[in-house]
């Protein structure tokens, strides 16, 4: 028995299903029909045009400080009540990003006993000619014995929209990076950090916080994407990275981009470099709307 597969079945504070814990362990064991599940719930922020949706500037900015899959489905019930196998028109989704839509997926399969983490990392799928900022949901195939990569906001429109060639339920290793993965290769001059963010933010200071963020998920802490001002990541969105810091983000590097779930716990435990001062304080957190209104933060979503 892998232990660190056992690990992963279990919920972390985020993906705790409370009171709809009954309600996931009832959807189908189907990784499709999950994803489509997961696709009919939440609509991502930059994508509501395409959906024809209309939604008020104050929901999008409410709904995307849910950090629990408890705060999603409260949405996502109060816009619409009833089964949650049944999709929502695009206008009563919660919408959430690509951290939200892996998080319900990874806490659907955890309820159903399937070990299940997220990543953070670069999707060079997203944007031609970039490598953007991504989210996605793993989970341990028995049979395959290896890690599925799945990414759960890939409908047929969005594959359409990207040119995806790919299937989105096993996503193959160089579709999808994990941030230490896109560091290494920055380091390497084989990839230009200018090209790897989102939006306005790029650079190898937005790559770091990607690292930190990944390594936390192999910790169960499903952190938001614009989590930011404490220990390694106190800079904030800065676009470089000081020097005396980069033989030490080299090692978080080389333990994301190797998936080393054993080095992720040691450096959680033992390194608040990488943690809020105390432990995971989410009330330290600073939210969206104050992170918009920073001149300096630039587009985040």
């Amino acid at each position: 028995m892998n232990p660190f597969v056992e690990y992963f079945k279990s919920h972390g504070e985020t993906s705790e299903p409370g009171c709809y814990g009954e309600s996931l362990s009832r959807l189908p064991g189907d990784i499709e029909e999950l994803c489509r599940i997961v696709q009919g719930l939440i609509i991502h922020p930059g994508w509501i045009s395409d959906y024809r949706a209309s939604i008020p500037e104050d929901r999008v900015y409410s709904e995307l400080q849910a950090r629990t899959v408890v705060e999603i489905l409260d949405t996502v019930q109060h816009l619409q009540g009833g089964s949650l196998a049944e999709a929502r028109p695009p206008e009563l989704r919660a919408v959430g990003t690509s951290r939200n839509s892996a998080l319900l997926l990874c806490s659907i399969l955890r309820t159903q006993n399937i070990a299940a983490r997220l990543r953070c990392g670069f999707a060079p799928y997203v944007r031609e000619g970039r490598f953007e900022d991504h989210w996605i949901c793993e989970y341990w195939s028995d049979a395959d014995k290896y890690w599925v990569r799945v990414d759960p906001q890939l409908d047929a429109l969005r594959c359409q929209a990207f040119a995806v060639d790919f299937d989105p339920q096993d996503v193959p290793i160089d579709a999808y990076l994990y941030a230490g993965e896109v560091w290494v290769m920055c380091r390497r001059g084989r990839v230009d950090p200018d090209l790897c963010g989102n939006s306005d933010l790029r650079g190898l200071g937005f790559i770091k916080g990607n690292i930190v963020r990944d390594i936390l998920a192999l910790n169960k802490v499903e952190a938001m994407p614009w989590d930011s001002g404490w220990g390694i990541v106190g800079g904030g969105f800065s676009k470089d990275v000081e020097r005396s810091q980069l033989s030490y983000i080299d090692r978080l590097a080389r333990c994301s981009a190797n998936s080393l779930v054993h080095l992720a716990h040691s450096f959680f435990a033992d390194d608040e470099r990488i943690r809020f001062p105390g432990g995971w304080d989410l009330s330290m957190a600073p939210t969206l709307r104050q992170l918009m209104d920073d001149p300096d933060c630039g587009g985040i979503i």
